[in-house]
């Protein structure tokens, strides 16, 4: 691929590959993007795209990532993005160690803020992870919508394929309710929890032993402090109607500076 264009745009290097496609860095008239090529096998794959398409074009905020451009009716699908420089969350935190404090208490203003815009859009990202989180000059950036859908759309569960990523996945996606900004929410709790730890609040192991631990609600939040451990397992409770809610979390994680 390397060299060669789509959509008038040089393949510079590779950025990451996928189930959904595989993005590249890319230039076009001088400027750099993000480009990613779909894998579209069928109705449904495209269907997606439109539907990733649709809620990068529906979204401003400075911490969500920006569609440039797309094409999603020609030869060859693509959508360009801002390549945004930085590291995911999870290779931060590898690199520089845990968010504590106010950085932990900003990291979590600056996403929430940034899902709220997106569920104004009326869009679910579904797939809100550590690695879809770029630590940029400008702060947090919320990345990869492939899986992001309309709340009026259907969805794939555990009676057939998990949309997601184990230790992210809300619980009740898992029992195949329906998913929301809820979900969402929760997700976001687990990827705030990934960094105040280091690790998933869910640990190691197999696929089925962390989504059977989600299920339960068996955390393991050692060794924050004990009010925000209290408060992270209360947001990340399986049962949706006892969760605390993401601004009652981040008034916790501000009142523990």
């Amino acid at each position: 691929m390397f060299g060669s264009q789509v959509g008038g745009y040089r393949i510079l290097s590779p950025l990451g590959e996928g189930s959904a496609g595989s993005v590249y860095k890319a230039k076009k008239n001088g400027k750099i993007v993000a480009l990613k090529l779909p894998k579209i096998l069928g109705p449904t794959d495209l269907r997606r795209l439109k539907r990733e398409v649709y809620a990068l074009s529906s979204v401003n905020n400075p911490n969500v990532a920006k569609i440039i451009e797309a094409d999603v009716e020609g030869p060859s699908p693509f959508i360009a993005m801002e390549f945004i420089e930085g590291e995911n969350l999870s290779g931060d935190v590898r690199a520089n160690g845990v968010y504590e404090g106010k950085y932990l208490a900003l990291l979590a203003d600056k996403l929430s803020f940034a899902l709220h815009s997106i569920h104004e859009a009326h869009i679910i990202h579904r797939d809100i992870k550590p690695e879809n989180v770029i630590i940029a000059e400008r702060g947090p950036v919320l990345v990869d919508f492939g899986i992001a859908m309309n709340p009026e759309e259907t969805h794939l569960t555990r009676t057939g394929l998990i949309m997601g990523t184990p230790g992210y996945i809300a619980p009740e996606i898992l029992e195949g309710g329906k998913e929301g900004a809820q979900s969402d929410w929760w997700s976001l709790c687990a990827v705030l929890a990934f960094a105040a730890l280091g690790r998933s609040a869910f640990g190691a192991g197999g696929v089925a032993g962390i989504l059977d631990k989600e299920e339960r609600g068996e955390f393991d939040f050692s060794p924050l402090s004990s009010p925000l451990a209290s408060a992270f397992a209360k947001a990340l409770d399986p049962n949706p109607s006892l969760r605390l809610p993401i601004k009652d979390l981040i008034d916790v994680i501000w009142q523990n500076i």
